[in-house]
């Protein structure tokens, strides 16, 4: 055989074995991957309850779910499509149901910002009424994303004839034998110079009613009633509106609001022995809430009088001018709630020496600005600014330098934030002492507050808030027992009812190893089992989705030779905020497009909206390359070509050597 053939075969033969070799030693090799980007398409849909309020609520719950499928399988092919839903929150597009009680664009907005924004190649079909009435306002958002949005027009645009309860306000709190304050707000579209019948009732009984002439075709009226409080205890009322012709829909022609009737009027009393302007805006705050009398004491002049007080209010009092030793016996003795507000004028060693809870840094007499900060976690109430963050954007207060420690029985509203640095320092806090209640305002300048917040916002409404749910909470005697439950009176219908639960054990420590079962019974007597939850300390349980109407629940716990058992009551009242506006909105969705180069659609017309995203010029793929690592054994290509060296290798010597 010829030298040459011969050096061809030993050749292959060497690169057979020096590959096998290699192989052996388990290298590893970077390679790149090439990958074919398709155009990102994120399809928001308007999950509202608004939608399944008009005239063809039909064919949005049944029809229109499917035909959004269908179009959404259509661009799979050319798009990555990525759908949501959103309404009160965002979430996975899953199944529509129309049940969110709110619309909220901004949420959808950060949200698609947060987890999109940074992408290339990236658009947003939403489609919606065009109707919010939470966050702020889309169409100034929208140009903030960074990417096109394409809109959809649902709902009917056309003018209806309407009408409808927008506004009801009440207070929650009201006493026997006295008159209930309501404000109802009506609204009337197309309806000039004909008259509707106002109708409130508790129950099945008429308790007022009222005949209104309607002024113009885009009428709007908010009129304050007074309503007999004769029945103690949890109460429903439902506002009606009707006329005698025909409307668009009836579903936003009454609303319910709850109020608790109590049997007296609580009596607050503000002590002080050097005025202060923070006295002055704590009264106007109660002075908001007619459920509350006030008295103004200053104990250089005059004593106390504990006589159907319900809360004292402490202000700077024990002050540097005298300790009142004597006068925190007789409050304790009269086991009456207090609110103490400490300030410049305090005497904190005397505070520490009364055993009330609270141990503050006394070594030095330096005060510090901290802005309120707020404690997600508090449990005890609610208030209108929290989830709006009001008070972190008002002046700081004077607060006591160092430390502030508070016994395990409190809980703490705000901390405070000073210099732009969180803290754990209390600000606000309120705890149990003796079997009385205690509430802290650990700082002087709450008049800022006031001001500010109506610089700002041209009301006093949070500040009021915060000083009235504070001497509400105070003023209300709370049993102490082993097993207490605490939840809001009533709730919106479509919004989560949160219940918490504490358990104490005989020496009165919080404890939760035992199980707790929830049994709740509708209005019908149909009954529902659930289970709280347990927290680090306490337990909680969430319950969604329920109806309108009033609610008895029975608590007990397992796994005692003696079960604790409480019952109570709340009421589900219906959503109006839906609602209030059922015309679709044109405006907001046409400048939503426009502001971010989209495209508004007139209507769910499937077939231009598909025939549009495929034929668009902008949507061509991305390349992109991602480098990996990995062993050579593994590389397929690589094995293939030792299987073909040691085939041609065979085949040769066979061909040659004929062997």
């Amino acid at each position: 055989m010829a030298v040459w053939k011969t050096a061809i075969l030993a050749g292959l033969r060497f690169l057979v074995v020096f590959l096998l070799l290699f192989l052996l030693i388990g290298p590893r090799i970077k390679y790149q991957k090439r990958i074919k980007n398709k155009p990102v398409l994120i399809v928001a849909q308007d999950n509202s309850m608004s939608l399944k309020l008009g005239q063809d609520s039909s064919y949005y719950l049944n029809q229109y779910p499917s035909d959004l499928n269908e179009l959404i399988n259509s661009l799979q092919d050319d798009y990555d499509v990525k759908t949501l839903s959103f309404g009160e929150k965002v979430s996975a597009l899953s199944k529509l149901d129309f049940n969110e009680p709110l619309s909220d664009f901004s949420s959808l907005f950060q949200f698609v910002k947060d987890n999109y924004g940074s992408l290339e190649n990236v658009r947003m079909l939403l489609a919606s009424d065009g109707l919010y009435n939470s966050g702020a306002n889309p169409r100034y958002l929208s140009s903030d994303i960074g990417m096109p949005i394409h809109t959809i027009q649902l709902g009917d645009t056309l003018e209806i004839n309407d009408v409808s309860i927008f506004s009801l306000k009440s207070n929650q709190i009201g006493f026997t034998n006295t008159k209930l304050p309501v404000k109802i707000g009506i609204k009337a579209l197309n309806f000039n110079n004909k008259k509707l019948l106002v109708e409130i009732r508790n129950k099945a009984k008429l308790l007022l009613q009222e005949e209104i002439n309607v002024a113009g075709e885009s009428f709007h009226l908010e009129k304050n009633y007074l309503l007999d409080a004769e029945q103690k205890g949890l109460q429903r009322y439902n506002v009606k509106v009707s006329s005698a012709f025909e409307e668009y829909t009836l579903k936003n022609n009454s609303a319910d609001f709850v109020v608790d009737i109590l049997d007296s009027k609580r009596k607050i009393v503000i002590a002080f022995d050097q005025y202060h302007p923070d006295i002055a805006a704590i009264k106007s705050a109660i002075l908001e809430n007619s459920n509350f009398d006030y008295e103004l004491v200053n104990l250089n002049q005059k004593q106390l009088s504990f006589e159907e007080t319900n809360l004292i209010v402490l202000y700077q009092i024990p002050s540097k001018r005298k300790n009142y030793k004597d006068l925190f016996k007789k409050i304790e003795l009269a086991k009456i709630p207090a609110l103490i507000v400490v300030g410049a004028s305090s005497d904190l060693n005397v505070l520490n020496s009364l055993n009330l809870g609270v141990r503050l840094n006394s070594e030095n007499e330096y005060y510090q600005d901290a802005v309120y900060l707020e404690n997600q976690n508090f449990s005890l109430f609610n208030l209108q600014s929290k989830e709006k963050n009001v008070f972190e954007k008002l002046p700081p207060i004077r607060t006591p330098f160092g430390d502030i420690n508070l016994n395990s029985e409190f809980q703490t509203l705000a901390y405070q934030k000073i210099k732009g640095v969180d803290t754990q320092y209390p600000l606000i806090a309120f705890g149990s002492v003796q079997d009385r209640k205690m509430g802290w305002i650990f700082g002087e300048g709450m008049w800022r507050w006031k001001l500010s917040e109506f610089q700002l916002f041209n009301s006093n409404t949070h500040f009021n808030d915060i000083v009235n749910r504070t001497i509400q909470y105070l003023a209300l005697k709370e049993k102490k027992d082993q097993l207490i439950i605490r939840h809001d009176n009533d709730f919106a219908e479509g919004k989560q009812v949160k219940i918490q639960a504490e358990l104490y054990n005989d020496s009165y420590e919080l404890i939760n190893k035992l199980d707790l079962q929830f049994v709740l019974t509708n209005e019908d007597g149909k009954t529902y089992n659930y289970q709280f939850s347990r927290n680090e300390n306490d337990y909680d349980l969430t319950i969604s989705s329920l109806k309108n109407g009033r609610y008895n629940y029975k608590v007990q716990t397992v796994g005692l030779d003696e079960n604790l058992v409480r019952s109570g009551e709340f009421i589900v009242r219906s959503n109006i905020i839906e609602s209030k506006r059922l015309q679709a909105e044109t405006i907001t969705l046409k400048q939503i497009s426009g502001s971010t180069n989209g495209t508004y659609f007139r209507s769910f017309d499937s077939k231009k909206i598909k025939t549009h995203f495929l034929n668009d010029i902008d949507i061509k793929p991305t390349i992109s390359y991602e480098s990996n690592y990995g062993n050579a054994v593994s590389l397929i290509y690589l094995l293939s070509f030792i299987i073909i060296l040691m085939i041609l290798e065979w085949f040769l010597r066979k061909y040659w050597l004929g062997n």
